[in-house]
């Protein structure tokens, strides 16, 4: 049995990852599923992920968990990384799901800061349809209608205001390259086929600089790998837990 936190996506919350956490659950682990945005977790502080990881920790030490893997998807792989840096010695194992070690480029900076001041003018209305393309792959937008709407419904029931905080982190985020680059417990990065955001060249990078662990690719799934496909990254998810389970070989 291991215990696992699962980190969502931005900018949605817990409920994305229900089926992994079943699944996870029914074979004995532990799991533990933080919600990155609500002004609990973000509590007035300055904009930083290192924020949200403390927040993680504090959850899994309530949980009863010294040490746990981790499991993030998009912002929650930049929590993930950011845990590498403010709690390594807790983190037994790490899956990326469709995310990035690297940092925003000025351009990518900018848009989040600039998304960041309108959906604190403007709310979360006009999110869903600026964000859709990017976040679903194209099978999904044109096969799944379940999906397009679950997901709609996730962004639209956010926080604007921990939704243009965490924008803010994200903007400001350091490269995680060094801290992947002397991690070496069970790892596995994850990438849907379909991302654009995060496609197979960064999670490629990420696994080589993990020592070149395993790349699981979620055949018709974008960046919302876990919604689109959960029965893959389920898969992939169960076969690296048990990897982290105390007494694994």
């Amino acid at each position: 049995m291991a215990a696992i936190a699962l980190l969502h996506a931005f900018p949605l919350a817990p409920a994305m990852f229900d089926e992994q956490a079943r699944a996870l659950r029914a074979a004995g682990h532990e799991v533990v599923v933080p919600s990155l945005l609500d002004g609990q977790t973000i509590n007035g502080a300055e904009p930083d992920l290192t924020v949200l990881a403390h927040y993680v920790c504090s959850m899994m030490t309530s949980a009863g968990h010294a040490q746990f893997g981790v499991a993030g998807l998009s912002m929650g792989g930049y929590v993930a990384m950011a845990l590498l840096r403010v709690a390594a010695q807790r983190i037994t194992g790490l899956a990326l799901l469709d995310t990035r070690a690297t940092a925003d480029s000025d351009a990518g900076a900018r848009g989040r800061l600039d998304y960041s001041e309108r959906v604190l003018r403007d709310g979360m209305a006009w999110v869903p349809d600026a964000s859709l393309d990017a976040l679903l792959g194209e099978t999904t937008r044109r096969t799944r209608p379940g999906v397009v709407a679950q997901v709609q419904d996730l962004i639209l029931a956010a926080d604007p205001v921990a939704v243009a905080w965490a924008q803010r982190a994200m903007a400001a985020r350091p490269d995680a390259g060094a801290e992947l680059s002397v991690f070496r417990r069970p790892s596995v990065v994850v990438v849907g086929q379909e991302d654009t955001l995060s496609p197979l060249p960064d999670a490629l990078a990420m696994a080589a600089a993990l020592g070149g662990v395993p790349v699981a690719e979620i055949p018709t799934a974008g960046h919302l790998s876990a919604v689109e496909c959960p029965s893959g990254v389920s898969r992939a998810l169960m076969a690296w837990a048990d990897r982290i389970a105390p007494g694994a070989p």
